[in-house]
């Protein structure tokens, strides 16, 4: 099935019921199907065709979420980016991808095309300005649509339908590229694993530039008729959205932002007792968090892994007792293999490299061919993380190959040294990143958050912690404290700001 059908047989089976509230209004799946109807031709209207790039730069709205589902029905491809991405990122996607389409604020198209005429799309449209300047189009014109616009064509299952790209922090931006089958082949299978029903409400607070809140939440919900939320403001907000009608069955939030919530005060006073599913994922959940949110809400933490080329691919049961610390198992459908280095399987709760087999997989990286072969190969794909599989099949995360230290030839995962930083009394989360070493290559360096009133070891107390948990190679050359995490734009940790940081001994940079 192509993934603009999914809305469509919605609002065939359901075209009275509340598919969205946003803005403070409810909208009908018929409503919002026509509307998407509307931009679908207001778009095509503008001259944009098949296979063209439409670069957007928004928050949550129903006008962002129009125009994503807008540009699937006209067989277009939406390459979404979040409101706080940097203009020197913006202008990167807008030239590897060669945008025909660029739709953002008045503000945010000033910043990034102040200077590049060059740069500018064939169709640039801004939303939030009714007269914009020459050769800027007003969503108001994309939304109403042609008078008379002729009936479009079907998109086929096989035409590209997005392009995802990654945050560029330690390589790079890749465009991350998908079709309309591919996708549609995701939700319908996210949506058996979580059990959704019409009767769950998906409080979307993460922006719909990614694929989690886009399709796990949104689309997931128009495929059984439940119904969706748009929180605009991140944090800012969220428990009031939270509690009120209708009350949030479903949230989905990183571990940065879930911390965040969690430290607000209201979190602690809400009302959680319709709260059936709250999935985390995206970067690692520690033990302390996973604590606080089932202290804060009475409910498990549901972690939940996957990738942007993949989709999700492992997550704890949605019912039934979780395993802290573990992604899960692998969902229906998906295979998942663990290889050495030398390309074989490895046994129980040995650690390798995590490959995959998806029907939901990637077609590949947008321009980049050598790439696509490298991480695609005999139809897996080498995800470049490193887990081990215990008896009962739960996946356990190990690092990152890229990750990985080499302190003079010895191999040292970053996971196992945080684990035993993280038994200490005094921490209360840890980070390892290898620090450049003329001797050695790298060297291990433990960045520290420590528990309130906490005082930091001496390396030499360290050493003695540390001597019966690590090997001696393991053990870090130094540490330094953090009062918070430096994060990426997508709300990641940003290791290779630690790895910066180290190199200066610790202090920020």
């Amino acid at each position: 099935m192509a993934l603009w059908r999914v809305l469509r047989d919605a609002a065939s089976r359901f075209p009275d019921r509340i598919a969205v509230t946003a803005g403070g209004r409810d909208y009908t799946y018929a409503d919002l199907d026509d509307r998407v109807e509307r931009v679908a031709a207001g778009l095509r209207f503008q001259s944009l065709g098949p296979s063209d790039r439409v670069v957007t730069v928004l928050g949550n709205s129903i006008e962002h979420l129009t125009l994503l589902l807008g540009c699937f029905r006209a067989s277009l491809v939406a390459v979404p980016l979040a409101p706080w991405t940097p203009a020197v990122h913006i202008r990167y996607v807008l030239r590897t991808s060669v945008a025909r389409g660029f739709v953002a604020s008045p503000a945010m198209l000033e910043t990034v095309l102040e200077g590049q005429d060059d740069l500018r799309p064939d169709v640039t449209i801004t939303i939030g300005d009714p007269n914009p300047p020459h050769r800027i189009l007003p969503w108001e014109i994309v939304e109403a649509g042609p008078s008379d616009p002729p009936d479009p064509p079907d998109p086929r299952r096989d035409h590209l339908a997005l392009i995802v790209y990654s945050s560029g922090t330690t390589s790079r931006p890749k465009g991350v590229v998908h079709t309309q089958e591919r996708l549609a082949l995701r939700v319908a299978s996210f949506t058996k694993e979580i059990q959704l029903t019409e009767s769950d409400v998906a409080l979307v607070v993460q922006q719909l530039s990614r694929p989690l809140p886009l399709f796990g939440q949104v689309l997931a919900s128009f495929q059984v008729g439940g119904r969706v939320v748009l929180h605009e403001g991140q944090a800012k907000g969220f428990w009031e959205t939270y509690q009120a009608e209708p009350r949030a069955t479903f949230v989905v939030a990183i571990p940065a932002l879930t911390r965040e919530l969690l430290a607000n005060p209201a979190a602690a006073t809400a009302d959680h007792s319709k709260l059936r599913l709250w999935l985390s994922g995206g970067d690692a959940v520690s033990a302390a968090l996973q604590t606080k949110f089932q202290l804060t809400t009475g409910r498990d933490l549901i972690e939940i892994c996957g990738m942007t080329e993949a989709g999700f691919y492992a997550m704890n049961p949605a019912s039934g007792p979780a395993r802290i610390g573990s992604i899960g198992r692998p969902l229906e459908g998906i295979q998942v293999r663990l290889i050495d280095p030398m390309g074989n399987e490895v046994g129980p709760d040995e650690v390798g490299e995590i490959l995959l087999e998806t029907p939901g997989v990637m077609v590949g990286y947008w321009n980049d061919t050598a790439e696509t072969f490298r991480v695609l190969r005999n139809g897996w794909l080498h995800t470049g993380d490193l887990a081990r599989r215990d008896a009962d099949g739960f996946l356990w995360l190990a690092g990152r190959l890229r990750d990985m230290i080499n302190r003079g030839g010895r191999k040292i995962a970053p996971p196992m040294v945080e684990a035993a930083l993280g038994e200490h009394p005094a921490v209360l989360q840890a980070v390892v990143v290898g620090a450049p070493d003329v001797e050695c290559g790298q060297v291990p360096f433990a960045f520290l958050m420590l528990r309130p009133g906490a005082v930091l070891p001496t390396d030499v107390e360290w050493s003695h912690w540390l001597a019966d948990k690590l090997e001696l190679a393991a053990i870090p050359v130094g540490y330094a404290t953090v009062e918070e995490w430096p994060l990426t734009y997508q709300g990641k940790l940003d290791r290779a700001r630690l790895v910066w940081m180290a190199e200066n001994g610790g202090a920020p940079v």
